[in-house]
């Protein structure tokens, strides 16, 4: 018997940090990134943050060493730290040598009407590696394992990344990925404002499919196993991503940001999502690496990519 799902190459051995607390919120997270570090074979660091003035505990507490035990799976490698100082300092700290770095969303500091608290925002806006922002639909509900993978394309660096991730992702999961790209006859104006594009719906809207099948054509060479649907969109690309999250597994999308990176603001869509969408987001800073290339057995003749 054939076996049609793609071999990987042995990974980085970055880790996924979490940042963890005794919530339900962080044990979800912890939960959804052990997972993904299972399909990485990168090891797992639970990370819990004790503020100056609080103490720091001799050994680790009953919680997380029980947190750390339930996230292990075979073959990953699992371990829990104590360390004094803000959960936000120390995360952002550790992301300058992570793969990825989880938190939950329904944390402290999360405002009426918003999923994510404090950390998670400041976290999104200045990591130096991936961020996921892990919720289900609503407080307590686990995240779905069932459901697309969904990126946002829109043709610049930080959506080429997310784009490559994405599919990185969604290969090794078994899942179908769902590339959007979100156009706009309301274009921004060379001195400030706005103005409206010369040509017409139904040109912007081919050019709009037209970009998108240029930047899957990788993913279509490197996964010819990938089930990949393409949506074009007359909407902003915030609405497009919204609209499909409530039936996705998770949401990628690169993040343009301010510069310099440390007080670099989060753009207004990648901010959004992390405060609104129901479903995990996954936000992949301006300039980051998106992870190691993975490298399939057989020739890229053997299977057609397919997209629905």
């Amino acid at each position: 018997m054939r076996n049609d799902r793609p071999s990987f190459a042995q990974d980085d051995q970055r880790p996924v940090v979490v940042g963890v607390d005794d919530s339900d919120s962080a044990h979800e997270a912890t939960s959804w990134a052990a997972d993904l570090a299972s399909i990485w074979r990168a090891p797992l660091v639970l990370l819990h943050a004790v503020p100056y003035g609080h103490g720091t505990p001799a050994e680790e507490p009953s919680w997380l060493r029980s947190l750390a035990a339930r996230a292990v799976r075979p073959g990953l490698a699992v371990s829990a730290e104590v360390v004094p100082g803000g959960a936000e300092e120390i995360l952002l700290e550790r992301s300058s040598g992570a793969r990825l770095v989880a938190v939950g969303s329904y944390g402290e500091g999360a405002a009426a009407g918003m999923l994510s608290g404090t950390v998670a925002a400041a976290l999104a806006a200045g990591s130096a590696c991936p961020v996921a922002v892990v919720r289900g639909v609503g407080t307590r509900v686990s995240p779905s394992g069932e459901g697309p993978v969904v990126v946002g394309v829109d043709g610049s660096p930080a959506g080429a990344a997310a784009l490559r991730f994405a599919a990185d992702i969604a290969a090794r999961l078994g899942s179908r990925l769902v590339a959007v790209h979100a156009w706009t006859d309301v274009l921004p104006g060379t001195e400030g404002g706005v103005h409206r594009a010369s040509e017409g719906w139904e040109v912007l809207a081919e050019r709009g499919a037209t970009d998108l099948a240029d930047a899957l054509e990788p993913v279509f060479a490197r996964y010819p196993l990938l089930v990949v649907g393409q949506q074009v969109v007359h909407d902003t690309p915030l609405q497009a991503l919204i609209d499909l999250a409530a039936s996705a597994r998770m949401l990628v999308v690169g993040d343009h940001g301010v510069e310099p990176r440390r007080g670099m603001l989060i753009g207004s869509t990648s901010a959004a999502l992390v405060a609104f969408a129901p479903c995990p987001v996954i936000i992949i800073p301006s300039g980051v690496p998106a992870g190691a290339a993975p490298v399939h057995v057989g020739s890229r003749s053997d299977h057609g990519a397919r997209t629905t």
